[in-house]
């Protein structure tokens, strides 16, 4: 059982109260019309809140694992941060080890059909629980700054592993997980090749400002509202995509977007992006869910990814172990 702490409950108290406002409010209303202004603003301001709540407080999932032919060894580390996190890891069998990151409100037994692709291929896998999500510690979760902190502490395991090759880890990461990735890719070199599954914005300026089109516009006010909810919540702010993603260069990146926005988005990232870069669009998809739109070629995108940037290309750096 994980303890809550004190922002959790401090949120809730106001997602509450807010609904309680609104619910008396609109009872006023209805003798006062007058006051039916005030109900909508209520109304307005309370979406954006419950959107922040969700994602800084999103429910835990039970930890348990489907039956598969993988024989994964359950383990915990630690975050760059302090926090114990729960993963489970498989040796590889061509010396080259993928991170798999998990999507909002899910867990590592989420990215399962990901694993066996990978380990079938002769990956290794390590796949773990981000904070506030799982078996692992926290409450509080930060669309990627903070978590940052779980992907340098996932990579700083694999490399005190005498059976993980430092310079051959690869990681992919869906929604959340792609966030995480890209922050935490920033404080460790080590990740050779990274797959971003559904990038989403995480500050305002990820939208695009002045370039989006006319009817993404009305929805500022809302998103503004939206990013301030949740940073206040989460306690933590950071650098936005658009700022962050061109920093990874030159390790190759491989975007995949399913569905029209998760396309809209990353084609904006996409642009913001160093080379060597590569975006794969699924018009028919879901967000992070363009394996379900086409498993054979999903599985064939990112085993061929992983095996032409990490088992035969060259290292882009000597990295210390």
């Amino acid at each position: 059982m994980h303890r809550k702490s004190w922002r959790y409950y401090r949120d809730l108290t106001i997602v509450w109260a807010s609904f309680f406002l609104l619910l008396f409010s609109a009872a006023y209303a209805l003798r006062h019309p007058a006051y039916w202004m005030l109900v909508l603003l209520i109304w307005f301001l309370r979406s954006p809140l419950r959107k922040a709540y969700y994602h800084a407080h999103p429910p835990r999932r039970i930890n348990w694992l489907e039956k598969t032919a993988l024989q994964f060894r359950e383990v915990t580390f630690k975050s760059g941060d302090g926090l114990t996190l729960f993963g489970r890891f498989v040796p590889s069998r061509n010396k080259t080890t993928i991170l798999l990151v998990h999507d909002l409100g899910q867990a590592s037994q989420d990215m399962l059909l990901y694993a066996e692709i990978l380990a079938n291929a002769g990956f290794g896998i390590f796949m773990f629980d981000l904070r506030a999500h799982g078996s692992s510690d926290g409450d509080v979760s930060t669309n990627g700054h903070c978590e940052a902190e779980d992907v340098a502490g996932a990579v700083n395991y694999l490399l005190h592993r005498i059976d993980v090759n430092g310079q051959r880890i690869g990681a992919l990461g869906i929604g959340l997980g792609a966030q995480a990735l890209l922050h935490g890719a920033l404080q460790v070199e080590n990740i050779r090749a990274i797959v971003l599954e559904g990038l989403e914005p995480s500050v305002l300026r990820d939208h695009g400002g002045r370039q989006q089109p006319l009817l993404r516009r009305l929805g500022t006010p809302g998103n503004w509202l939206y990013y301030t909810f949740h940073q206040w919540m989460c306690g933590c702010r950071g650098t936005g995509v658009l700022d962050a993603i061109g920093h990874l260069a030159p390790r190759p990146l491989l975007l995949i977007a399913s569905g029209s926005q998760d396309i809209y988005f990353n084609r904006l990232f996409y642009q913001a992006a160093g080379e060597p870069r590569e975006l794969w669009e699924v018009p028919k998809g879901e967000h992070g869910a363009a394996i379900l739109a086409g498993s054979h070629a999903y599985r064939q995108r990112i085993t061929q990814f992983f095996q032409k940037e990490l088992l035969l290309a060259e290292p882009t750096s000597e990295v210390l172990r």
